[in-house]
């Protein structure tokens, strides 16, 4: 019974892996830190990491309504680059150590020349809030 539960659940996670590999296609978003980090270098723009669950109510709710309005996806378009990753299965493709994500979603704005966190976001935030976030960001990255 274990080894079938066992089993369920790494099927389950594969469907959200793929979930969100689909996701972040489709909005133009990365799935790996270390090339979003090398694009965010070349670009010069802060990398913004997203640190998500699969099953994850807030997580759904972030991706659903904050970063797929038009306003805050077309700005995190032009003044981002942004990685999304799964905490529990993609931690050997990100540094976890250094982006600890106590509770999900976790956003970290990165400068991506020191990999420092610059500003972060805890759990859900709706659009008003988010293009808040945005805003600190920009005045902290044009310092």
């Amino acid at each position: 019974m274990k080894i079938l539960l066992s089993l369920f659940l790494v099927v389950l996670s594969l469907f959200g892996r793929a979930d969100l590999d689909e996701y972040a296609h489709k909005m133009g978003f990365e799935r790996n830190y270390y090339t979003a980090l090398s694009k965010a270098k070349e670009e010069h723009q802060p990398l913004m990491l997203i640190v998500t669950k699969p099953e994850c109510p807030w997580c759904d709710r972030l991706e659903d309504k904050t970063l797929t309005n038009s306003k805050v996806h077309k700005r995190l378009l032009k003044e981002a680059i942004t990685v999304l990753v799964y905490k529990d299965f993609d931690e050997d493709d990100y540094p976890a150590q250094i982006f600890q994500t106590p509770f999900s979603p976790r956003t970290f704005f990165i400068d991506p020349q020191t990999q420092k966190t610059l500003l972060i976001i805890n759990g859900y935030v709706n659009v008003n809030k988010f293009l808040q976030k945005l805003n600190t960001l920009k005045t902290l990255w044009n310092k």
